[in-house]
């Protein structure tokens, strides 16, 4: 009779080398985010909302808007690149991450260029390795729920 050999993985097995590849899948997405927010702000946003001035709010807004836009290219480049890497559960990582530095941006405003740069490329670097960590177990519910809770608590806790 055949017997059947059920193993319990808790962890989805994880290397050095993979962990590695998503930190620095991180940082560089960090820096095609600053990139794309500085590119879309010039080009698109700031032509468009400010060309008439009808608006001021929304024309002194136009790096932050240009930041959410550029947050969603991102998560959707991010998601893409995630998988032909192979890393468990991209899609998790990219929309914790967005959600996480939606107003990147903003926040980056007024800073020196390349003190933004440095911003974006490890506050992105740091939620990729937070997520993936928290994607290694095998269950999904899991994962998402403690995704989830993490995004809330850090959201409420910025917004205080």
């Amino acid at each position: 009779m055949a017997q059947v050999i059920i193993e319990d993985q808790t962890v989805l097995s994880r290397t050095w080398v993979t962990w590695g590849r998503t930190i620095a899948l991180g940082a560089a997405l960090g820096l095609i985010f600053w990139i794309f927010t500085v590119l879309i702000g010039r080009y698109v946003v700031e032509p468009l909302v400010c060309k008439d001035l009808v608006d001021a709010a929304v024309c002194v807004d136009a790096v932050p808007v240009a930041g959410k836009i550029a947050t969603i290219l991102v998560a959707v480049l991010g998601v893409i690149a995630m998988v032909r890497v192979g890393i468990a559960r991209p899609i998790i990582i990219a929309v914790a991450t967005a959600a996480l530095l939606w107003n990147l941006a903003g926040w980056t405003q007024g800073l020196f260029w390349l003190e933004s740069i440095v911003w974006s490329v490890l506050l992105y670097a740091f939620c990729f390795a937070l997520f993936a960590w928290i994607t290694r177990y095998v269950t999904l519910w899991v994962t998402i729920v403690v995704s989830l809770l993490i995004v809330l608590i850090i959201r409420i806790t910025l917004a205080v």
